[in-house]
């Protein structure tokens, strides 16, 4: 067995940050040509963990090595950059300059004075197909596909001699079938040496193509999976929350709230479907394309341009759809807690903010916002005292927004990749709630570019492509089926 080099080790490091522990005796090592996957099960001090792969600032305890030697300890931090590249939903390149001078004019210790557009050009297209990276190079970066702009920064960063590239959360932001490419271009990476820390919100995704796994939970590395540990039976001791059994509901199929009739409109090209009382159902959306027009259908902002959506099994116009809060349809966004919260208002008047709609009062009677805070005491503690929602933990925003839904009681609820944010426990909430609210009889209708975890509250599955359902699936297969 050939002898592993390894490029990055991690040994007991300890950063305490304003008396404030934020990594606590860190254990972490990766091999050179490795791809290493991270699943955290806790935000705290998954930040600095990055930073510091990054950059070696000053650490409380330990010892850092990086590509053969020491970079940063406890007795001396430079504060200089290593060769590593970070790959996120926020872009690192410059929107208005073209591929090329992304590569090559803003690359640190590029000193000519007067440039040669056609000789980098040149150069980049040659670099670009010899390593299977296909960009359009001429294109502005403005103009980039999420994929192409992920390709162009991976090839920046091979251009630059990055020997660990550090790709977080890509089945965020890039679709089905762009993250399986850009997967097979990081192990076309790896094949040349280059280490890959693959970080991801759901273990499936991780387990996909890592060669091992490190689970971050505590501001620690708690677990490292080998290859052949990478299952959910190995993985379930950690996440025991992840389900419950018992909890899921039974959907009325005689009772369809929702139906889309051969739905067309924009990136919707005859969608069709239906939605029953009590069930959650999940659409894969492999384009990653088709959130934004089924939100705008469902709240006024558009119009079929064939077909027609009924609710209840009436005809549910863009005129209806305006007031979709009154005919019991709500949303929650992906970045919810930016977009339905009052950060500057407390806790209860974000909680209660709909129920005006539901009483018809515009002034909450003290009896009844008496009554909603002791029900709500047990479930949140002394949170729901808190005067403001900017003041909350993260995971305690994003609860709010769906203890508001849950107090709201839609008919129908409509969440755009709910699971997107958060670490593991904040993601195990969010299924919770979710399970809560489908008790209540509210529908459920998850639009996901990413599957997983979704499926552990779902009862169905429909998969979208090019605008239409490619294919459906009942919760009895979905453990027949290779996600």
């Amino acid at each position: 067995m050939p002898v592993r080099r390894e490029l990055l080790r991690m040994d007991h490091v300890s950063l305490i940050q304003n008396g404030e522990v934020l990594l606590d005796n860190l254990n972490f090592q990766m091999f050179a040509g490795e791809i290493m996957g991270l699943v955290t099960g806790h935000n705290r001090g998954y930040d600095q963990l990055i930073q510091l792969l990054c950059q070696n600032l000053p650490i409380s305890f330990g010892t850092v090595w990086y590509d053969g030697r020491t970079v940063n300890s406890y007795s001396h931090s430079d504060g200089s950059l290593n060769r590593v590249c970070v790959i996120e939903q926020m872009s690192h390149l410059v929107e208005g300059l073209s591929v090329v001078d992304n590569l090559f004019v803003l690359r640190k210790g590029f000193k000519k004075y007067f440039i040669n557009e056609r000789i980098l050009r040149e150069q980049a297209e040659s670099f670009f197909r010899e390593n299977g990276l296909k960009v359009n190079i001429r294109k502005r970066v403005s103009a980039l596909t999420p994929l192409e702009r992920c390709l162009t920064e991976l090839g920046k960063a091979l251009l630059m001699g990055c020997k660990l590239v550090i790709v977080d959360n890509p089945g965020n932001f890039l679709s089905q079938y762009d993250l399986l490419h850009f997967q097979g271009m990081l192990r076309t990476v790896q094949k040349n040496g280059v280490s890959v820390l693959y970080i991801g919100n759901h273990h499936q995704e991780v387990f996909r193509i890592a060669d091992r796994t490190s689970l971050f939970f505590n501001r620690r590395i708690i677990k490292v999976f080998e290859r052949d540990e990478m299952n959910d039976a190995q993985i379930s001791p950690y996440i025991t929350d992840w389900y419950v059994p018992g909890t899921q509901t039974t959907p009325d199929q005689e009772e369809g709230i929702l139906h889309f009739h051969h739905v067309h409109m924009g990136n919707l090209h005859g969608l069709r479907f239906v939605l029953h009382r009590a069930e959650c159902l999940t659409i894969l959306d492999m384009d990653n394309r088709i959130a934004e027009d089924i939100l705008a259908l469902l709240t006024g902002a558009g119009e079929c341009r064939r077909g027609r959506i009924t609710l209840e099994h009436e005809p549910y116009p863009p005129k209806r759809a305006m007031d979709y809060l009154d005919a019991g349809i709500a949303v929650i966004p992906q970045d919810c807690t930016k977009s339905m919260l009052f950060l500057n208002r407390s806790y209860m008047e974000n909680l209660t903010f709909l129920l005006d709609r539901k009483i018809h009062q515009s002034i909450l009677p003290g009896k009844v916002y008496r009554s909603i805070r002791n029900e709500y005491r047990p479930l949140v503690g002394d949170f729901i005292d808190e005067s403001l929602a900017a003041n909350l933990p993260l995971a305690e925003q994003i609860a709010l927004v769906y203890y508001r839904i849950q107090l709201f009681h839609p008919r129908v609820l409509v969440c755009v990749q709910p699971l997107a944010k958060g670490d593991m426990y904040v993601r195990l909430r969010i299924l919770a709630l979710l399970r809560e609210i489908l008790k209540t009889g509210t529908a459920v209708l998850i639009i996901t570019a990413n599957v997983s975890d979704t499926l552990m509250v779902s009862d169905r599955l429909l998969v979208v492509e090019n605008g239409v359902c490619a294919a459906s699936y009942d919760k009895s297969q979905f453990d027949q089926v290779d996600w």
